[in-house]
């Protein structure tokens, strides 16, 4: 995590060098002797205060959190903006001065995205799931790097252990490999989904048990998410992690090789790959999870019809949003899992897809159930009234999930 905070702080530097001209020099009185500035503050009561010194900037606002907020400037150059309650969540934000964009340079914690400067990071705490339980042991979280033969380039995978982890244990630890969307990145659970929080939590009350996860990048081309929506990359991917992360881990990792005690599972683009991974190798996995599954991302998905984004908004009948008309191509998903059928069931200990309501890729989600229910194959299928593509809802997925694994039956 040292590692991480180093080049998240080196990342924020660079992009204010970069985005010089937006915060000019400091008045007199406002250089290295000027009171340190203190953003994003959060009250008791869910309120946020940003504050940004720019003395000669014209107009500031905070962007990124609903509608963007115009900033008041100080008699010492300091900019400050307080938002109404917010809920419990980890927002994202970034400024916008004169209309140059720029990240907190008071604030440390930071997410990044694929191939992008990214925004800053501010956590608005309360009862929920991903916030550290007082006096809850903490896990581990460690980066490892490696060489895609597979996908051509050099890249990276997260592995969490949990607190009180015991390399020499006779007993091999569980492992969920839980896999990010479309334009994040390897480390996307960590800093946006606090998964490691929620296991953290759940093995800490003894919901869960304790496991190793694995974050690879999820991605099966060099291209990022430039190239992702391309026929070859599920298939490349599938093999970036039973080739190549899952040997590298199991080598490294007091980690089990029981198939019995391996879980795949991911949000939107993650979905699709759980599923098209898990359920392609059941031989390796008995547990596969979705959350919001960009289904659409499966080879031949979309036919010569095209599809929705992963992600955006409902757009009516015919794009797979509420109520919509699916638009999986009929013949993808015996394509893409040629062998799946009531046979498949004795492998399956959980098989677990759940969508919002409110999302344009619910759609998709239902064909999906219906084509596994011709086919006798169980599953368990929930939709989260009134909720799209978000984060709130894909770390209780997590939440709700992470107990289910591993058990002697599923529940």
């Amino acid at each position: 995590m040292k590692f991480k905070t180093a080049i998240l702080l080196l990342s924020a530097a660079c992009t204010a060098a970069a985005q010089a001209p937006a915060t000019p020099a400091p008045a007199p009185g406002a250089g290295r002797g000027a009171p340190a500035v203190k953003s994003a503050e959060v009250s008791a009561d869910g309120k946020i205060t940003f504050r940004l010194r720019a003395p000669n900037a014209k107009e500031v606002f905070v962007t990124g959190i609903g509608q963007r907020i115009a900033m008041q400037k100080n008699e010492q150059g300091v900019w400050t903006a307080t938002t109404d309650t917010l809920k419990p969540d980890i927002y994202t934000y970034s400024f916008s001065a004169d209309g140059i964009t720029l990240n907190d340079p008071a604030n440390p914690l930071f997410k990044t995205s694929y191939g992008s400067a990214g925004s800053s990071l501010v956590h608005v705490g309360g009862a929920v799931s991903w916030e550290p339980a007082p006096g809850v042991a903490r896990g581990a979280v460690t980066r490892h790097f490696y060489h895609s033969a597979v996908a051509g380039d050099d890249r990276d995978y997260w592995v969490y252990t949990p607190a009180n982890y015991d390399a020499k244990r006779k007993e091999a630890y569980p492992v969920l490999y839980l896999l990010h969307g479309l334009g994040d990145e390897a480390g996307s659970w960590i800093a946006t989904g606090a998964a490691n929080v929620i296991l953290d939590n759940l093995i800490a009350q003894g919901k869960a048990k304790p496991m190793i996860m694995v974050n690879p990048l999820g991605y099966g081309n060099a291209g990022g998410p430039g190239g992702a929506m391309g026929a070859e990359m599920l298939p490349a991917y599938a093999r970036t992690v039973v080739e190549e992360v899952m040997p590298q881990v199991e080598k490294a990792y007091n980690v089990t090789r029981d198939r019995n005690q391996r879980a795949i599972a991911g949000l939107s683009m993650g979905g699709a790959e759980a599923t098209f991974v898990g359920l392609n190798h059941l031989d390796k996995f008995a547990w596969v999870g979705s959350f919001s599954g960009a289904y659409v991302m499966w080879p031949g998905a979309r036919g010569a019809r095209g599809a929705a984004t992963p992600g955006a908004a409902p757009a009516g009948a015919g794009r797979g949003g509420r109520g919509g008309t699916p638009i999986i191509d009929a013949e993808a998903m015996p394509k893409n899992f040629p062998k799946l059928d009531a046979k498949a069931n004795s492998q399956i200990r959980l098989l677990w897809v759940a969508c919002g309501t409110a999302d344009s890729l619910v759609g998709v989600n239902r064909q999906f159930r219906d084509w596994l229910n011709t086919q006798d194959v169980k599953l368990t299928y929930i939709e989260i009234p009134e909720i799209g593509h978000v984060w709130p809802l894909w770390r209780q997925n997590l939440t709700d999930l992470a107990p289910l694994l591993f058990q002697a039956k599923a529940k």
